[in-house]
């Protein structure tokens, strides 16, 4: 890789996660404004249940922090981005945005942050839906419980309330509870002033459970993003240091085989369609045994699976991107021949050859494998 190809890669990769990230904080706001509307729009009369704002604005994001923190530590994350991403409404061009996003290193890093974007958009979007109609209409907080009494919500409500105990009127109280009991059968003779006296309280919720804690997230996931970036700096260093010299200091490069007769399992690392995945294989003398997935379109038991896998492979990988250390190191445990490829709508197509040499360059350093160019490819 020369120094004008690592910064083209560096740049790509910086506009995809920008453009992904403004699809994500869409889909954030969106759904703030759509469900806050919903929610505190409330019935004919105007009246909102309290709980089900609980639900949304406090129960859900502090449920969902949990998940896509503690996923995070034990595999690929589960979080608003990731899920984004699986969704059908995108067009080619917004789905290969994500794919790629999801090749490059510490991805999983790069998601947890978008997705605090998102809970920070969605936050937003229902602070100001909240506003607006605290503004422009007379909403009436209530609620409504079968199995349970304003003396048991009471405890509740002031442990939630505990984190802004400085802001007095925004703190529940069992009076206004008993009052804004509403009943579907008796009629409500609480004074109206009681009815809308439950908004500091649910603006706290919002600012601190849905904004606050999400902005804590987000910063932590920006400094550990920092963390590896600076990790990667030296590396980085280096690669570009040699390529600057190279005509001066030759860099050693892998020799190239353009068929082998071993029975090998398939590793599909880029996810090729079948057609193509059969072009190769009517190419290749060697036999096929079976099929492995790993890499980042993975799952967590196909990727064990691979990575124990101790008999010869063929991994394909995409020959234009770079490759990275997500690849490396998965390779160290393994052996066979490594196809990075190049194809179009019409099928496969010959690889440039600054993209061969660098792919070259990181064979060599892998003494188990050997780069594969197909004759007809």
């Amino acid at each position: 890789m020369n120094v004008s190809d690592s910064q083209i890669n560096t740049n790509q990769a910086f506009i995809n996660q920008v453009n992904t990230t403004r699809l994500v904080i869409f889909v954030g706001f969106f759904l703030g404004l759509f469900i806050s509307w919903g929610l505190l729009i409330g019935d004919a009369q105007g009246r909102v249940n309290i709980l089900h704002l609980l639900v949304v604005y406090v129960f859900f994001p502090l449920a969902s922090l949990l998940v896509s923190t503690v996923t995070i530590f034990f595999s690929k994350g589960i979080n608003l981005a990731s899920l984004t991403s699986l969704l059908p409404l995108w067009s080619q061009m917004q789905k290969r945005a994500f794919l790629l996003q999801k090749n490059q290193q510490h991805s999983k890093w790069k998601f947890y942050f978008q997705s605090q974007l998102a809970a920070l958009s969605f936050s937003l979007a229902s602070l100001l839906v909240l506003l607006i109609l605290l503004i422009s209409t007379d909403v009436n907080f209530i609620w409504r419980s079968t199995l349970l009494n304003a003396e048991q919500i009471f405890p509740v409500l002031e442990l939630l309330a505990s984190p802004w105990g400085f802001w007095q009127s925004a703190q529940p109280n069992l009076e206004l509870l008993i009052h804004t009991q509403d009943s579907r059968i008796a009629a409500n003779q609480s004074v109206v002033s009681y009815f809308s006296g439950w908004w500091q309280f649910i603006l706290a919720a919002q600012i601190f459970y849905a904004f606050l804690l999400r902005l804590v997230a987000m910063s932590i996931s920006l400094l550990i993003l920092h963390h590896y970036s600076q990790k990667d700096k030296p590396f980085t260093n280096v690669v570009d240091s040699k390529s600057a010299h190279s005509i001066d200091s030759p860099i050693a490069l892998a020799s190239i085989v353009t068929n082998f007769d071993e029975d090998y399992a398939l590793n599909n690392w880029c996810a090729i369609d079948s057609a193509l995945l059969q072009s190769i294989q009517e190419i290749i003398r060697g036999k096929q045994k079976t099929i492995i997935l790993a890499g980042p379109l993975a799952s967590d038991s196909d990727q064990m699976v691979a990575e124990r896998w101790q008999e010869t492979q063929l991994l394909i990988v995409k020959g234009w991107e770079p490759p990275l250390a997500e690849l490396s190191d998965f390779m160290q445990n393994g052996n066979g021949y490594l196809l990075p490829l190049d194809w179009n709508e019409k099928g496969l197509q010959k690889l440039q050859s600054k993209h061969i040499n660098e792919w070259r360059r990181f064979v060599v350093n892998l003494p188990s494998w050997q780069l594969l160019q197909l004759e007809e490819s």
